[in-house]
């Protein structure tokens, strides 16, 4: 008996080429998981040792070493484009060793059972864990390279952004709940059953039908996969270089380092200013933290798609930057804002909002910069260098607090959103306003 055509066939259930919701459900299911550690160290556990007497320089110190991988995740793409077990599939290999090396971290976190006061345990533990995020986010970046038809990458990316957001949120959420209750131990574990399941779910999916599921299971390179040559160090590196370092490539690379720096001061400054400031629980931060988180993930894609299709990318990324400095003037014109509870989740809320509004509308600007034939490569190159000055960030954050306080801090985020925002407008790329051909209008160039 034939299957129905409305559904993919038996034997390509859990095949990604061959079914669209498997491919859009499990890359989101991706995203979730490398976010769950991002709101755990970001948010609950920044919030934690600052509750308990961290100073702001140890506060940069475990945001910076644990956010330090997703900064140098270029290395993993190189390897992943040269190195791989093809019967597996392309990727599927990186993603299986990057989901298991965050159960392991997860683990070894749980046994070393670190305490607030432990901040270098902390930070070196949640580097490890790191790193499996960001391989893994290499890799399932290089699955939705490999896989995805045209028609589906819009999509997709909604897909993956709302997961990575929705695990942000349960990280901080759930993390500072149990921090607060039941110390490390109990969190890292609470943690371990979430990152288990999306790793069982890399090892029983299959990229392209006849591949392998395990390297001692039946099964070959698919044809598909074959095809792709593989392409030497030399290539990789000459081919990335040259279109790196082109004009626009360079002050796309400039501007985002200055807005993201700016994304970075927020990073560490509101765990210590909620905590410590405005006397807010661990608890009642990280639960504000994933609820706003809940409210943007939805809007931001929305009102980024708006942005987008009205303005196109690039003038959408000035408009998102430009609303550091509506953040930065608040704080100098009403300084205790932020010491109300309502302020203070209202200021947050427009924070989180910023960085994923600049996020998403630099995305398209991202994918018309990459040469397609290191397409994994230069893409992951720019995520990178974008999350760069994040941990950069963090530390201007404690040297800003060192000169002169918020107010030398908030002005120091003026300056670099405007900076930013003068970069950005001298792109000549990202002009395209997308319209609707069904309403009657067609595409045009600014």
């Amino acid at each position: 008996m034939s299957s129905s055509p409305s559904s993919p066939p038996t034997g390509s259930r859990l095949i990604l080429s061959e079914n669209k919701r498997l491919r859009l459900g499990s890359m989101m299911a991706f995203y979730f998981a490398q976010g769950l550690p991002i709101g755990l160290y970001l948010t609950a556990v920044s919030a934690w040792v600052s509750k308990n007497g961290a100073s702001p320089s140890d506060v940069a110190f475990l945001v910076t070493t644990t956010y330090l991988p997703w900064s140098f995740k270029f290395f993993g793409a190189a390897l992943m484009d040269r190195y791989t077990y093809r019967a597996m599939g392309r990727r599927r290999i990186w993603l299986i060793a990057s989901q298991f090396l965050m159960f392991i971290g997860l683990l070894v976190a749980a046994l070393a059972s670190p305490g607030p006061g432990d901040i270098s345990l902390l930070a070196y533990v949640g580097f490890a864990i790191f790193v499996g995020s960001a391989m893994q986010d290499v890799a399932v970046d290089g699955l939705a390279v490999d896989l995805l038809p045209e028609d589906e990458q819009g999509t997709a990316s909604a897909f993956m952004f709302a997961g990575q957001t929705f695990g942000i949120a349960i990280g901080a959420a759930l993390g500072g709940t149990l921090l607060a209750k039941y110390g490390s131990t109990v969190t890292f574990l609470g943690f371990v059953p979430l990152v288990g399941i999306t790793c069982l779910l890399a090892i029983i999916l299959r990229e392209r039908t006849g591949e392998k599921i395990l390297p001692w299971t039946a099964g070959q390179a698919s044809p598909a996969t074959s095809l792709v040559g593989s392409i030497n160090w030399l290539a990789i590196l000459k081919l990335t270089l040259v279109s790196l370092i082109r004009r626009d490539s360079l002050l796309y690379l400039a501007a985002t380092s200055v807005v993201r720096m700016t994304g970075g001061i927020f990073v560490a400054f509101w765990p210590a200013y909620a905590t410590t400031k405005a006397s807010w629980s661990t608890q009642d931060y990280s639960t504000m933290v994933a609820v706003v988180g809940l409210f943007v993930s939805v809007g931001g894609m929305g009102l980024g798609s708006f942005l987008n299709a009205r303005l196109g990318p690039r003038r959408s990324c000035i408009f998102s930057a430009g609303f550091y400095i509506v953040i930065g003037g608040l704080f100098l014109a009403f300084p205790q804002m932020g010491l109300l509870w309502g302020g203070l989740i209202a200021l947050y809320a427009l924070t989180d909002s910023t960085s994923l509004l600049f996020t998403i509308s630099g995305n398209p600007l991202r994918m018309r910069l990459c040469d397609k034939r290191v397409a994994a490569t230069q893409f992951t190159i720019y995520n990178s260098l974008g999350n760069l000055p994040v941990p950069a960030g963090a530390y201007l954050l404690a040297w800003t607090s060192a000169q002169g306080g918020q107010a030398i801090t908030m002005g120091t985020v003026i300056g670099l959103a405007i900076a930013g925002m003068i970069l950005m407008s001298l792109l000549r790329i990202g002009n395209v306003i997308d319209t609707n051909p069904e309403m009657g209008r067609t595409p045009r160039q600014d």
